[in-house]
């Protein structure tokens, strides 16, 4: 079945919103997903493809993961000291952060499992906390 590129995009498109539709928030394999179905159901090149996903995304008011964790990763390396380090309170502002740009589709557990991985894709530590006895427990007690 070959299709008019026109016609190939704005169907897409419309399959596009049709999965965005009730939610607020896309993981990477659901963006994956539909990105491999632009590519060979409509013949898209993944450029077009990624375009017309993050179009119809901004316009459905839907945060992709992918985008929020670019977002995020720069968040994390403002928030860490010299030494890449981030502070308990600072990792909380992360996360409300990233929940509140996943537009409170995630709890706040699978939002701190998410930050956290994005720590440990950036080399970022965490700083002890305490006031007597100064531990990492805060960060080691989120479950990876």
């Amino acid at each position: 079945m070959t299709m008019t590129d026109a016609a190939g995009r704005a169907r897409f498109t419309e399959l596009v919103k049709l999965q965005t539709q009730g939610r607020r928030f896309l993981d990477r394999d659901q963006e994956r997903k539909l990105l491999e179905e632009g590519l060979t159901r409509y013949g898209l090149t993944l450029d077009e493809a990624q375009g017309l996903l993050r179009g119809a995304a901004q316009e459905g008011d839907v945060a992709m993961e992918a985008e929020l964790g670019a977002s995020s990763r720069q968040l994390l390396r403002t928030l860490a000291d010299r030494r890449n380090r981030v502070a308990r309170d600072d990792f909380a502002r992360a996360v409300a952060f990233y929940r509140a740009r996943a537009g409170g589709a995630l709890t706040d557990a699978e939002a701190r499992r998410r930050v956290k991985r994005l720590m440990e894709e950036l080399d970022l530590q965490p700083r002890p906390s305490g006031r007597i006895l100064r531990t990492r427990r805060w960060y080691r007690a989120i479950d990876a």
